[in-house]
């Protein structure tokens, strides 16, 4: 729904997506937050880089955190974020970085990277979809949760990861005969570590997005040290890169995860929030959800 403030915001938009316009003068950052990038999205995705790189000035994450620490110059900057490590960002994102010079950071869950696993979020939606509405509702019914697929996940991340994984594997055998199609392969399956391995260090930083892609709050100590130091660990072991930044899956925090994240990165990283201001706190960097065409991103960049 249109509300009275996106409209306002669309002339402004059209005339910063058409080049009309100055250069943003605001004395703010902005770290933009992708996540998979299909092959069918190419030419979209690539007509956002473009406009990007013509309007701001692109940037590694640790030049926006270290201006806003250091009361350097935010103005004008912009930093990519790819989180989940998926194959698509290596096979399409990062060609169109390299050839376009411009650095990201693609943060990756490497436990998953191990068993080549997709995302529990990811499968569970494509399991869900699999079922007859009759059978969903079924299901649902067992949790007391809602039958729409999306918010039957969404009520699955409010829960502890004991309970979650006891509802994912009730969701594993309603689905026994699951085989992703070529389509959802190229929209969740992740980068393996060779491929992650060829990414050009002066181009892709890595990241670490946790071992297994928990919601971290209520997350028990042991399991959120694991998730949080562990992931950095074979991060830096598997690719033989250093490994300071992390993104918190689905943008969610408490003050246990805070304080476990603190202790083992330099910058961490939030899933929304707006603008990077002087002065902010590294380890709740917000960031802006990237949507699919220019002017939306347009939209959404200056509103």
């Amino acid at each position: 729904m249109l509300t009275f403030r996106a409209l306002r915001a669309v002339p402004r938009a059209v005339t910063n997506w058409a080049g009309i316009t100055g250069r943003d003068s605001r004395p703010v950052a902005r770290i933009l937050v992708y996540h998979g990038t299909p092959s069918r999205e190419a030419a979209s995705f690539e007509r956002q880089l473009r406009w990007l790189k013509r309007r701001f000035d692109i940037v590694p994450l640790r030049a926006i955190a270290n201006a806003a620490a250091n009361g350097g110059t935010l103005g004008d900057k912009v930093a990519l974020t790819f989180d989940d490590g998926l194959r698509s960002n290596v096979e399409v994102a990062y060609p169109l970085l390299h050839r376009l010079a411009l650095p990201a950071t693609f943060y990756v869950c490497p436990g998953l990277v191990d068993r080549a696993k997709w995302l529990w979020t990811h499968e569970t939606r494509r399991r869900l979809a699999r079922l007859s509405p009759a059978a969903r509702a079924e299901l649902a019914r067992e949790w007391a949760a809602s039958a729409d697929s999306n918010e039957f996940v969404a009520w699955m991340k409010t829960l502890d990861s004991a309970t979650r994984r006891r509802v994912e594997q009730r969701v594993q055998e309603a689905t026994p005969q699951f085989t992703p199609t070529p389509e959802e392969r190229d929209d969740y399956d992740l980068a393996d570590w060779k491929a992650l391995r060829r990414l050009d260090p002066s181009i892709i930083t890595i990241g670490s997005h946790t071992l297994t892609h928990p919601i971290l709050p209520g997350v028990p100590a042991a399991e959120l040290e694991a998730e949080v130091r562990d992931s950095r660990r074979q991060l830096e072991r598997s690719l033989e890169r250093p490994v300071d930044s992390f993104a918190y899956p689905n943008g969610d925090l408490d003050a246990a995860a805070d304080a476990c994240v603190r202790r083992h990165y330099r910058v961490a990283l939030r899933a929304s929030g707006g603008c990077v201001k002087r002065g902010v706190d590294l380890h709740r960097l917000p960031r802006i959800a990237a949507p699919r065409g220019v002017l939306q991103l347009a939209r959404r960049i200056y509103s």
